[in-house]
C-alpha cells in the first residue's frame, strides 16, 4: 500500500507539472481554433447578407450588429493567441517572429514534396492576422465615409480564410491526421462553396448590369 500510495502521488505531481507547463499551449491552440470558427462564421454571414439569405433569420440591424460583435471577437482571440505564443514556453516565440512574416523557423515535422512547412505556416498566420487587423479597422472607420474603399477592402477576407486554412493545416499535430484534419478540410470546403455562390452571384449581378 505504501508503495502504490508514492506511485500515485508521483503520478498527480508529474500530471500536475505538465498542466503547469503546457496550459498556455491549451489556451493558444483553443484561441486559434475560436479564432477559425468565428472567421468562418464572418465569412459566411458577410456573404449571407450580401445575398439577402442572412435576412430570412435574422432582420439586417440585429444581423450587422452581430458580424460587428463577432469580428470584435476574432481581433481580441487573435491577440489572445499571439500573446500566449510568446509568453509560452513550450515551443518558444519571440515577439518578432509572430509579428513579422518569415522570421519563424519553427518546424513540426510537416513537409510537402521535401519542403518544410511549419515556419511558412506560421508566415500565413501572421499576414492573416495584419489582414483581419486592416479589414476590421477600414470597416469601423470607413462604413460610413468610404464605403466603396470598405467595399474592396472587404475582399481581403478571402485571402485572410485561405492563409487561415493553410496555416491550420500544416502548423500543429492537431490537424496533421485522422478526424479533425478530415473536419478542417470539410470546413475548407463549405467556405470555399459559399464563396463559389458569392463570385457567381456577383458575376449573374454584373450581366444584368450590361
Amino acid at each position: 500500500m505504501y508503495y502504490l500510495n508514492i506511485l500515485a502521488l508521483t503520478s498527480l505531481k508529474a500530471a500536475s507539472s505538465r498542466v503547469e507547463t503546457s496550459w498556455k499551449w491549451y489556451v493558444i491552440k483553443a484561441a486559434g481554433f475560436v479564432a477559425a470558427g468565428l472567421l468562418m462564421l464572418l465569412i459566411i454571414s458577410g456573404i449571407g447578407q450580401v445575398t439577402g439569405y442572412t435576412y430570412r433569420f435574422i432582420e439586417p440591424v440585429k444581423a450587422w450588429a452581430l458580424h460587428k460583435a463577432m469580428a470584435l471577437a476574432l481581433v481580441v482571440t487573435i491577440i489572445i493567441h499571439i500573446t500566449f505564443l510568446v509568453l509560452d514556453n513550450f515551443i518558444k516565440f519571440s515577439i518578432p517572429q509572430v509579428i513579422f512574416p518569415f522570421l519563424s523557423h519553427y518546424s513540426n515535422k510537416t513537409t510537402f514534396a521535401g519542403l518544410a512547412l511549419g515556419g511558412l505556416a506560421v508566415t500565413f498566420g501572421v499576414l492573416a492576422m495584419y489582414g483581419v487587423f486592416i479589414i476590421v479597422l477600414t470597416s469601423l472607420g470607413w462604413i460610413d465615409s468610404k464605403k466603396r474603399a470598405w467595399h474592396y477592402t472587404h475582399y481581403l477576407g478571402y485571402l485572410v480564410v485561405l492563409s487561415v486554412f493553410l496555416h491550420g493545416l500544416y502548423i500543429g499535430t492537431d490537424l496533421r491526421y485522422g478526424t479533425f484534419r478530415k473536419l478542417w478540410i470539410l470546413a475548407g470546403v463549405i467556405v470555399a462553396f459559399a464563396v463559389g455562390l458569392r463570385l457567381l452571384r456577383a458575376r449573374v449581378l454584373k450581366k444584368d448590369k450590361d
